[in-house]
């Protein structure tokens, strides 16, 4: 078996969704560590949503379902 990027980059076979107590947050800490992102975090009321892909261009989402609690303990 071999692992290879998507052939196509402007198409997308499958995603990866990772789970964040808070999308904005999340987003600010990978951008700052050079994660270059399709999207800002799009609040969508019942689930904030941002996309990056990986370096191999794997398409990667930032997502925070309603009513998770911020960091202070506030439901988001």
């Amino acid at each position: 078996m071999t692992f290879a990027p998507p052939a196509d980059v402007g198409g997308v076979s499958s995603e990866l969704a990772i789970r964040v107590p808070d999308c904005s947050a999340a987003f600010e800490v990978l951008r700052s560590r050079g994660a270059e992102f399709l999207t800002e975090p799009v609040d969508w009321g019942y689930e904030v949503r941002a996309f990056f892909r990986d370096p191999d261009g794997h398409l990667l989402e930032l997502s925070q379902t309603g009513q998770q609690k911020s960091e202070a303990g506030e439901l988001v």
